[in-house]
């Protein structure tokens, strides 16, 4: 039976998951209408779409490791791992690697808030507004989150696809489908919809982060869940993606005027990976009895190793656990190595951040360290760094060097022990943009950090990388996933808007 594909699960999926957020799980064995007559039902419901959120096929390992497979500082070691197609180029318009899990699981999260949001408009709680408020403030946030991801996974960057930016074509005009109430989701079964325009896409997910961020103010956040904080964050990451340094610069201030610090030079190394650090706004948590086991992301990147500054074998292989497919190429080891002192060590701390994949070969990147187990690991959503990084790049291309020094400094200082001077607007953005590429390595930043900016990039002739894509121009038909071959089947009014470079939908 043909479905559309965006809207399968048309009563609330709450997926049993691997999330402990607030230290509950989602509420999945009785009546939809009847769970949300309770704030516990609503709660429920909430910690069902953070447990979506937090799933192998999102941002447990999807979004990362697609954006690892993608850029420039990861290759696939051998032929039959995971993501393998997305790291050679290889997705075609029958054949789209991850792009029909990535497309069904995130729709569904977006149902699941549109669930939640209809009956929390729609239900009185005696005593409970403030509680409701924050349900509903998170809730938004998280559905613009989802629909800021189904644009980077399915559609073309604003420089290319909205209408002010400087590279925009017709060819790249389209975003993916909004569906943003229940009523809607009622519509589109009888009457299907195609993709809205890239333009429409950022304006709805700039207001669902708007919306959020004023339910949210002022209310105390919770490990685990999106604050205030988290959501000011978002959207400064949305105006930087927009080249809106303005409103990058404004929210981005407020994020960082919410709380936190940056980690000290020297415990850096036994700091960085710990959960719930002073640097991190907003992370996902996983416990021993609730977690991705071996579709974790530590599993696909790395295998155990000795994690001990100082002593003569730290870096090595501990144990060979897990795939490990994934390496850090010449390209990311050069990059974090680039600084030495007068003695010949490494300056930039997070130099430490290279360990082994194979003995002695120094390939592995170990940004995420599980404490109990290698699987068992936070996933990081939003860092203080981040936030510092995209507001000197404003500053920078705003041509104010003084205050993009400042702010890029920070992060460079906490990093390097050092200070940065800004002495030209091109080096400076370029810089930046090199030190996002090492603080936020494995944090799915990189590889769309080019593209938003069209910056081309050179890739390591290793693993699946043939000599026919080791330079990205973002001419690649699979710069973008294809809209998924299913959905094409059963929904009539997309097959027409199929990526650029992808074949078009034929019938039998």
């Amino acid at each position: 039976m043909k479905n559309i594909i965006i809207i399968l699960t048309f009563t609330l999926c709450l997926f049993s998951g691997c999330d402990d957020v607030l230290e509950q799980t989602p509420i999945t064995s009785i009546p939809e209408q009847e769970m949300f007559n309770n704030i516990e039902g609503m709660q429920g419901a909430l910690v069902g779409v953070y447990n979506s959120i937090s799933s192998s096929d999102y941002y447990g390992r999807l979004m990362y490791a697609y954006e690892g497979s993608k850029g420039p500082d990861f290759s696939v070691d051998d032929t039959g791992n995971r993501f393998e197609k997305e790291n050679g180029y290889g997705e075609s318009s029958s054949s789209g690697g991850y792009a029909s899990d990535a497309w069904n699981h995130l729709y569904e999260t977006i149902h699941q808030c549109n669930s939640l949001l209809y009956y929390i408009d729609n239900t009185t709680i005696e005593g409970e507004d403030d509680e409701l408020k924050r349900i509903k403030g998170e809730t938004l946030a998280l559905r613009g989150l989802t629909y800021f991801d189904l644009m980077r996974l399915f559609a073309y960057p604003p420089i290319y696809s909205c209408k002010d930016g400087v590279l925009y074509q017709d060819k790249y005009k389209y975003g993916v489908p909004l569906i943003t109430s229940l009523k809607q989701a009622k519509e589109v079964l009888i009457n299907p919809i195609g993709r809205d325009l890239a333009d429409d896409c950022y304006t709805h997910i700039i207001s669902d982060f708007t919306s959020a961020a004023t339910l949210l103010e002022g209310i105390n956040p919770v490990n685990g869940n999106i604050s205030f904080q988290a959501v000011k964050a978002l959207l400064t990451r949305a105006y930087l993606y927009k080249n809106d340094w303005t409103n990058v610069i404004t929210h981005g201030e407020e994020a960082i005027a919410a709380g936190g610090s940056m980690l000290p030079y020297s415990s850096y190394k036994t700091e960085y990976y710990k959960t719930f650090s002073v640097e991190n706004i907003w992370e996902l948590a996983y416990i021993t009895t609730d977690h991705l086991s071996t579709n974790s992301l530590n599993y696909l990147v790395r295998f155990p190793t000795v994690n001990s500054p100082g002593a003569p074998d730290d870096g090595d292989i501990a144990s060979e656990t897990g795939y490990a497919g994934y390496r850090g190429n010449k390209y990311l080891r050069a990059v974090l190595r680039a600084e030495k002192d007068g003695y010949g060590e490494y300056r930039d701390v997070r130099s430490y951040l290279i360990c082994d994949n194979d003995p002695g070969s120094s390939t592995g990147i170990r940004k995420y360290v599980g404490t109990e187990a290698h699987y068992l690991h936070n996933i990081t959503m939003v860092r203080l760094p981040e936030i510092y990084l995209s507001v000197a790049e404003a500053y920078a291309e705003k041509d104010n060097l003084p205050k993009a020094e400042e702010f890029f400094n920070v992060v460079f200082k906490a990093r390097l022990d050092s200070s940065y001077i800004a002495t030209d607007q091109d080096q400076t953005i370029s810089d930046i943009l090199t030190d996002r590429r090492k603080e936020l390595v494995l944090e799915g930043h990189n590889y769309w950090d080019h593209f938003r900016k069209a910056i081309p990039f050179d890739r390591e002739k290793k693993g699946n990388v043939s000599s026919d894509n080791d330079y990205i121009d973002f001419t690649l038909p699979q710069v973008v996933y294809p809209i998924p071959q299913r959905e094409m089947e059963a929904n009539p009014n997309i097959r027409e808007q199929q990526n650029p470079g992808y074949l078009p939908y034929l019938t039998d």
